[in-house]
This record gives structure tokens, sequence and C-alpha cells, in this order.
């Protein structure tokens, strides 16, 4: 990808998200659960469908959150849109250098910052979580807290996770879940049980984001 393509479709999406998601409502549901976290100072960890990257990076923007994208060319343009919405970008997947994104995502909370990470990505399957938020929260010693966008009128993408854009004037319903802590004495056996608690959780938070948006019709399985 050329200089100019990286520097100016960051640019634009900015401007095109921003201006849609400008003539939308929102409607939060457990917005409590971070203010929570915020009056005492605990950082936390927003798990996220890879869906909901491009409402997620714009609703959250300006917050100087830790966000975990691809390290491979394709998250070139991701990882520099976060940049431009005002947080901090960490490369790295489960399928490309995962093991040292899992390592500054750590350093990076431990300094103060929250973060977000997609445990279905970059690849799929979607809903389906991979271990690496579990072994982030674990050794940053932050909670995962589950986060779910919808909104009740939104294109869909034809790509393997349905991504979405909201359309002007739509309803955004934005849930967040429980926060769920994560300690190393849980995981120092295998983070099997762990990771099925988050799924779970996560699940259970969609299902209600999906049902508040009148989306009955795309509940995931499980």
């Amino acid at each position: 990808m050329n200089r100019f393509a990286l520097a100016a479709v960051p640019l634009v999406f900015k401007g095109v998200m921003l201006g849609i998601m400008g003539t939308c409502r929102v409607r939060r549901v457990g917005a409590a659960y971070i203010d929570d976290l915020r009056a005492g100072n605990q950082p936390w960890i927003y798990c996220s469908w890879h869906n909901n990257i491009a409402m997620g990076v714009c609703r959250l923007r300006n917050q100087k959150v830790a966000m975990m994208t691809s390290a491979s060319r394709d998250g070139d343009l991701i990882a520099r849109a976060i940049e431009v919405l005002g947080n901090i970008c960490v490369r790295g997947s489960s399928s490309f250098r995962g093991s040292q994104a899992a390592r500054d995502m750590v350093r990076v909370v431990r300094r103060g910052h929250s973060g977000a990470i997609s445990p279905d990505g970059p690849r799929g399957p979607a809903y389906r979580c991979q271990p690496g938020a579990v072994w982030v929260a674990a050794l940053a010693g932050c909670p995962l807290v589950p986060y779910h966008l919808e909104a009740d009128r939104q294109w869909r993408a034809s790509s393997w996770d349905r991504h979405k854009i909201p359309k002007p004037f739509a309803t955004i319903h934005e849930h967040f879940g429980e926060p769920m802590y994560i300690t190393r004495e849980q995981v120092a056996g295998g983070a099997s049980a762990a990771l099925e608690a988050l799924q779970e959780r996560m699940l259970d938070n969609t299902r209600r984001c999906l049902r508040a948006a009148g989306h009955d019709d795309e509940l995931p399985p499980g």
C-alpha cells in the first residue's frame, strides 16, 4: 500500500464514520460498570467481536485506549485509523506476532491505559474466543469487559465477520457486560475454564444487544 493511501484512507474513514454516527442516537446499557472502574482508577480491557471494530474505534475515540490489531499489511489501515481517532495501536494477533503483542498490551495496561481486544480476530471463526485476552488480563491484573455495538439499521459486509456500519439516523445500542476478573492462579494450569467463561459472558452481552436492536434473527449460536 502506498504512503498516500495509508495517510488518506483512515482520514476519510474518520470523516465518514463520525459524520454518520453524529446523526445517530446512542442507547447505553451497563455503562455504570465502566464508571465504577474509572472511579477506582482501575484499567480494563474491552472484549469486542471483530465485526465491532469500525463502530468501536469511533465510539471509544480520544480515550487513549490501547487497541490490538493485526501486524500484517492488512492491519496497516486499521492501525492508522486507531491512531487518527486518538487511541494507541498495539500490533499483533493470534495468527502473527501474538506473544509479543500480548506482552506489549500488558505493559501498556500496567501503565494505566485501558485496552481493547477482538478475541475472534483477525480471521475467525466469528464469535469464538481465542485465549489471548484471558492471558493478557491475568498477567496485567485487570478485568475484561464484554463490549458490543449494534445499530437498528446498518449495512453488513460480505466478509467472514459480516462487519457492520450504521446507517444515518439509526439508533446505536452500546452494551457493556459485567467485568470479569482473572487471576494468574486461575490460568496456571491452562486457560480453558476462563476462556469458556469469557465466551459465555461475551455471547450473553451480544445477544442482549442484538435483541435490543431488533436483530433476533442474527443471534449467534452457543
